[in-house]
């Protein structure tokens, strides 16, 4: 997962302020297998928080309901995905030999989402380019190929378990948001297996 962010510069009536930025929005991109690292702080209380880390990207939530409506944003692009490569090649950012950016966001409310398909022709590669950007509020998540999909997936399942177990209103979202339950969309799922199939044979 790879970010690019967008900044504004401040103003203030203070030197050591005067030089600072604010991000207004970021592009995550996701690419190759993901893999989530969770952190939990006051299980079960008023105050509990899950900060999960994805790539560069770290996550602070505070309800299940974010959790839940974030999660839903990620199963609602489903049915674009399979114009998208299965495994595209995951290039380097400058810097990276030394250091990497990382960005935190802190999901207080369900976010609203918008699930857009995108195309465009390298000459490079003589080919049109497919991918999928989920915009998120003060995030677009562009899913560039099927194993980071299905990967992400296999991901957010674990998180989304872990909020109903740690958060106070997570017995009113125990429905996973990645499950599918009506007739076109069960055949969505075995479409979306079949393809997953031989990557989590080789991820084994």
């Amino acid at each position: 997962m790879h970010d690019q962010a967008t900044a504004h510069t401040t103003t203030s009536n203070t030197d050591s302020d005067r030089h600072g930025a604010v991000i207004t929005h970021t592009t995550a991109t996701i690419l190759g297998r993901q893999k989530a690292v969770i952190n939990i702080h006051a299980a079960a209380t008023d105050e509990a928080q899950m900060i999960v880390t994805m790539g560069r990207m770290m996550m602070t939530f505070r309800s299940a309901a974010a959790v839940h409506g974030f999660i839903a944003g990620f199963a609602d692009a489903r049915t674009l995905i399979g114009r998208i490569d299965a495994h595209a090649p995951q290039p380097g950012g400058p810097g990276d030999d030394f250091a990497r950016a990382a960005l935190s966001v802190v999901w207080l409310a369900p976010p609203e989402t918008a699930v857009t398909p995108r195309e465009q022709y390298i000459p490079a590669r003589r080919r049109t380019m497919h991918w999928v950007e989920i915009h998120m509020g003060p995030v677009t998540w562009r899913i560039l190929d099927r194993l980071g999909y299905v990967t992400m997936l296999d991901e957010l399942r674990t998180i989304h378990r872990t909020a109903v177990a740690v958060f106070t209103d997570g017995e009113h979202y125990r429905s996973d948001p990645t499950v599918l339950t009506d007739s076109f969309d069960d055949a969505e799922r075995e479409h979306q297996e079949d393809m997953a199939a031989p990557w989590r044979r080789r991820l084994k």
